[in-house]
């Protein structure tokens, strides 16, 4: 990518060209392309935009300490091509995921043509396999200009045709309605079975979990399904009577919120609508999951959030300042084996420690926290408990493990 990248922008000082000064880095990762670009050309303006609310994170960290400020690039969680309506751009880079989703693939080629100012391009940087695709879809759409090869990737640089261009108006932002403005997310519709009651969800491209919940929230369906029976938790008691907001951090699909709201109001309606707060890393699986929620009797809002720490003031915020009642997490916690030595073990300690910090300030009294782990992620979870909260239940299922328990 930034070979070619730095070979179109010799070629047109050579020309005489002005370089872009708009440019769109979709999918940024940790922002490397955005920063490389911010520090080439001035003056110019980048949009890196990620799925993950982490890589918006690490991109804004990153552009920081390379001395890039917030007025020449801004980070956003968003989809694919996602930004404000008058958005058109002198230039597309991105590293497109080749796990995406054909529609999606097919999709970025014809929209991404269609958003470029006269004489814009798009680099595209995909894998081998995906060469033929992209060849036709490139014809169909667009015009090549540029194909170079390496090792395991090819970098296509393409523009539009002469007499297309998509209206202004096209790249619009996430929202309400997801499913009809971005349609070529959908990927399949299933029914699912989650502790004997069917979960029916609509799923989308780039999220996990779409076709079975996952032995993280079978566990955790269970352990609550057990609290219910045992009469510990219910939908007439505090703080599941409708009182207090509910969260789920890492709802995935939408599985887990489904279950839930099916559980406790299926035949009991909450006294008022009950506020849904569905928070993760992932912004299509936020969308997915409130799309798959709003059909319950909840006002559902969703918050792109790293964990429950960073996220911590944009989660009070979204329940309007309200602590939550119940919040049931399936935190995504940073594998011990990608870590350095010396960090193995107290890296995946102060994950976990972050968690139980950031509960206080965002439960209310006597409220109910769940978490589900992998088993042994559980067991060192579970040793750190500070006071401040009584453990109420425990489920093991194959290797994930789901605890429960009450704010005193």
């Amino acid at each position: 990518m930034l070979k070619v990248f730095s070979r179109i922008l010799d070629e047109d000082k050579a020309a005489g060209k002005p370089l872009p000064q708009r440019l769109l880095d979709s999918g940024c990762g940790c922002g490397v392309i955005g920063i490389c670009a911010a520090k080439t050309m001035s003056p110019v303006y980048i949009r890196s935009q990620d799925r993950d609310e982490l890589a918006r994170l690490l991109t804004l960290h990153n552009a920081v300490i390379n001395g890039v400020s917030s007025a020449v690039l801004e980070a956003c969680t968003e989809p694919l091509l996602a930004g404000p309506d008058s958005g058109r751009w002198d230039m597309i880079l991105t590293n497109i995921p080749a796990k995406a989703g054909t529609p999606v693939l097919e999709d970025f080629v014809y929209r991404s043509a269609g958003l470029l100012n006269p004489g814009g391009r798009v680099i595209m940087v995909a894998v081998h396999s995906l060469d033929d695709f992209f060849r036709k879809r490139i014809a169909a759409d667009a015009e090549l200009v540029l194909e170079h090869k390496g090792s395991g990737h090819t970098v296509f640089v393409y523009r539009g045709k002469t007499a297309r261009q998509l209206p202004a108006a096209s790249p619009v932002k996430a929202g309400p309605g997801f499913f009809a403005q971005y349609p070529f997310y959908t990927r399949t519709a299933v029914t699912c079975p989650l502790e004997n009651m069917p979960i029916y969800l609509e799923t989308v491209h780039g999220a996990s979990g779409f076709d079975h919940p996952g032995g993280a929230v079978l566990a955790a369906a269970k352990l609550i399904a057990r609290l219910v029976k045992t009469g510990y938790i219910g939908p007439q008691q505090s703080p599941l009577d409708g009182s207090a907001p509910l969260l789920v951090h890492e709802s995935g699909q939408g599985f887990f919120p489904c279950w839930l709201l099916e559980l406790l109001y299926s035949k009991t309606k909450p006294p008022v609508q009950e506020s849904l707060v569905l928070s993760g890393r992932n912004i299509l699986a936020l969308e997915a999951s409130r799309h798959n929620t709003e059909r319950y009797n909840a006002a559902v809002s969703i918050v792109p959030a790293a964990d429950l720490s960073l996220g911590k003031t944009a989660l009070l915020t979204a329940s309007g300042g309200r602590q939550y009642g119940l919040i049931a997490a399936f935190p995504e916690l940073l594998p011990q084996s990608s870590l350095p030595k010396t960090a193995k073990g107290s890296q995946g300690n102060s994950q976990l420690t972050a968690l139980w910090d950031a509960l206080p300030p965002l439960l209310v009294e006597g409220g109910i926290f769940l978490a589900a782990f992998s088993s042994s992620d559980a067991e060192r979870f579970d040793r750190k408990k500070p006071p401040g909260f009584t453990r109420l239940a425990g489920v093991k299922r194959n290797s994930f493990r789901a605890l429960a328990y009450r704010s005193k």
